[in-house]
């Protein structure tokens, strides 16, 4: 039984630190982190945590769901990276208050910790607010609250930005789209 504890711990460990997946609302890293999914390992020497099979996490307003999530812990046990794939992988989260919820889909969501970037990879989708970016590729910095579009020749990118987002009166946050509508 005592064999079993460390790797457990390790394990829970590695769930506590997602609060950091993203530059969210204050409020989000008071809440639970809750994870599901198939199964789970964790390799304490090498920092890798894998979760498998119908991945949902949430917290707050952070929900990112996924066929596989795979995060990875400097020696310090800081999060440096996270990884999920999915047809598609799917992230949510309101980074801001006065606006909606970022949504965002494609076939490999990346973020890196170090740099705040979430980098979308393949059928690549972030909406917010009715606006939408589409293409092979899209690098948001949650940070800088900067988003980078890049096509390829055989995709272009794609870019709609509603009356609103150019100066009308903008939709409360209580008419944002929910998940399942804007990231499909």
């Amino acid at each position: 039984m005592r064999q079993r504890a460390k790797p457990l711990f390790g394990l829970l460990f590695v769930v506590s630190l997602l609060p950091a997946l993203a530059w969210a609302l204050p409020e989000d890293a008071q809440q639970p982190v809750n994870i599901s999914a198939d199964n789970a390992r964790f390799d304490e020497k090498t920092g890798k945590a894998v979760y498998r099979g119908n991945v949902v996490v949430i917290q707050g307003t952070l929900k990112v769901q996924g066929d596989t999530l795979t995060l990875r812990v400097d020696d310090q046990g800081a999060l440096t990276t996270a990884r999920t794939l999915g047809k598609p992988a799917r992230y949510q989260q309101r980074t801001d208050p006065a606006k909606g919820l970022v949504n965002a889909s494609a076939d490999e969501i990346q973020f890196d910790h170090r740099t705040g970037s979430l980098v979308l990879i393949g059928n690549a989708l972030l909406t917010q607010d009715g606006a939408k970016f589409s293409g092979p590729r899209i690098v948001y910095s949650t940070e800088k609250k900067q988003i980078e579009a890049s096509g390829n020749s055989e995709q272009r990118v794609q870019l709609v930005f509603p009356p609103q987002a150019r100066g009308e009166k903008k939709p409360s946050k209580d008419n944002a789209s929910s998940f399942s509508e804007t990231a499909q």
